[in-house]
């Protein structure tokens, strides 16, 4: 960590909805698909026309029938008397009203169309996972965000800085935190026909090993973050900070997993590495009057693993240690063998 790298890793680096989906229409035109049921009530101007005989005259008030209600089949189509197949699969509801107007304009009196949707089977989102009430969801024609079907499915069972929300369309997948989506309105993006959401607890932690305050008695942890961001000073004083007596404040280390991209922006030559995710280890010397600056700015990242080495004083003290241990065991010893063989007077 520098001066020179620190502008780079100050990035949260965090996965977007609005970056991985770059549709920016505010709503997905509503259309009709199959499976979808339709009412239809077809009205004429007077009685005695194709629908409303003469008879029916006061009988049927505004000169309307019903048809039964119709399933978009697998080709796409409906069914209306007198009209034919009409296509419904892929249109919006006014215009299949206009194509049925049209076919029925020659034999009833000046036909008006109605068509409303009875039971919706297409245009429906997915939602999965931690919430309380999971299904399949039909989407309205107002269009709906990604809080708003998730609140329709019960809502999250449990906090948003503990619940990542993941969302599938079309082969691409991203997974941003469920406090991220309420906090940042932009994240908060419109639902699609066919989306996927999984909503799913994943509390962001990080490993803190070695001479650390909270790990003198020898117990390592994984800490959570708390909050939706966190630097490597915030990680730092979380885990009780640095222990004086053990501690070596130049040799702290943070390992994780890098992009290739990412490291080649660093200038970091990753042609030796098979695979895109790349082990990378960044080093803070707290020695340097500006690394607790770097160590502020740094942004630690969910799984990450900080480990503060041992001063080179403390490997001698396990060495003096040990050689007085011993040399007190081979006294010990010795004193005993003496007393065994002083004959008693």
């Amino acid at each position: 960590m520098s001066a020179d790298t620190i502008g780079f890793l100050s990035q949260p680096n965090l996965v977007t909805f609005k970056g991985t989906f770059s549709d920016r229409r505010p709503k997905q035109l509503q259309v009709v698909g199959v499976g979808d049921f339709l009412n239809i009530s077809i009205f004429e101007a007077q009685p005695g026309g194709l629908f409303t005989p003469g008879t029916a005259s006061g009988a049927r008030p505004g000169n309307f029938v019903d048809v039964p209600v119709q399933e978009v089949d697998q080709e796409g189509n409906i069914h209306v008397p007198y009209a034919g197949s009409i296509p419904a699969a892929g249109r919006t509801i006014p215009a299949i009203q206009d194509t049925i107007v049209e076919r029925l304009r020659n034999r009833a009196i000046e036909p008006q169309v109605v068509v409303s949707l009875n039971q919706q089977h297409s245009n429906i989102v997915s939602v999965l996972g931690d919430v309380n009430a999971p299904g399949a969801l039909p989407l309205n024609s107002s269009g709906e965000r990604l809080l708003q079907v998730i609140a329709r499915a019960g809502g999250p069972k449990f906090e948003a800085i503990e619940s990542y929300v993941t969302l599938q369309r079309d082969g691409r997948r991203a997974k941003v935190l469920l406090s991220r989506v309420v906090h940042d309105p932009s994240e908060n993006i419109f639902v699609r026909a066919r989306d996927v959401v999984f909503v799913t607890r994943e509390s962001p932690t990080f490993t803190a090993l070695g001479a650390l305050n909270q790990n003198v008695f020898g117990f390592n942890s994984e800490i959570p973050f708390d909050v939706e961001t966190l630097t490597l000073a915030q990680a730092l004083g979380k885990s009780g900070g640095l222990n004086d007596q053990q501690s070596d404040p130049s040799e702290v280390y943070v390992y994780r997993y890098e992009d290739r991209p990412f490291l080649n922006k660093l200038g970091v030559d990753t042609t030796r590495f098979i695979y895109d995710r790349i082990p990378t280890i960044y080093r803070l010397n707290l020695r340097d009057p500006s690394g607790m600056l770097l160590a502020s700015g740094f942004q630690m990242r969910t799984k990450d693993v900080m480990y503060v080495a041992n001063a080179r004083v403390v490997d001698y003290y396990k060495l003096l240690t040990l050689i007085n241990n011993t040399t007190t065991t081979v006294r010990n010893v010795n004193s005993a063998v003496h007393e065994i063989a002083t004959p008693l007077n």
